[in-house]
């Protein structure tokens, strides 16, 4: 399972090969994860180190607690990439999904799923460094999902927009 996790804005790929080895970012780490007691307590062992880990779990993000600091966590599991066909698509044709291209804001979603679109038609517009990109349609379709807000932070490859292209 691979996913995109963001801890206080910085963004982390994680891929959980195992019980025991997940890749974060690329670099391997054994972890041993256990739950206490039915609490949302967990024994986590992470190489070298050991920690004692709260979970609560939000509407929209968790909150986890280690050595006493409180951290927001958000949680995106990882689709399949640009030309697949995503689960949520409907239809026989495949989709198309438009990712951030850098990590930065999701200033506004010009296009609203079911809305038609033309080739090369603004569908989302992220900043980054003080840089606006529109991010536009590959082709003429219709949109399936729009994943917002605006206003929110996004991560670099991050799903924004989902396209069918029309035939």
């Amino acid at each position: 399972m691979r996913y995109r996790v963001t801890v206080e804005g910085r963004c982390f790929d994680i891929e959980v090969d195992n019980d025991h080895l997940v890749r974060v970012d690329g670099r391997s780490l054994y972890i041993d994860l256990e739950q206490v007691g039915g609490l949302p307590l967990y024994s986590l062992a992470l190489d070298d180190e050991g920690f004692v880990v709260f979970v609560e779990e939000g509407l929209d993000e968790y909150r986890v607690e280690v050595r006493g600091e409180v951290h927001p966590v958000q949680v995106q599991r990882r689709r399949p990439q640009l030309g697949t066909r995503p689960a949520e698509c409907a239809g026989d044709g495949e989709c198309l999904v438009i990712r951030a291209p850098l990590a930065g804001y999701l200033l506004s979603l010009p296009a609203a799923a079911g809305q038609r679109v033309r080739a090369r038609q603004p569908v989302a517009i992220v900043e980054s460094m003080k840089m606006q990109m529109e991010l536009r349609a590959p082709q003429a379709g219709v949109v399936e999902q729009i994943r917002g807000p605006a206003g929110r932070k996004v991560c670099q490859g991050e799903e924004l927009v989902t396209l069918r292209p029309e035939p």
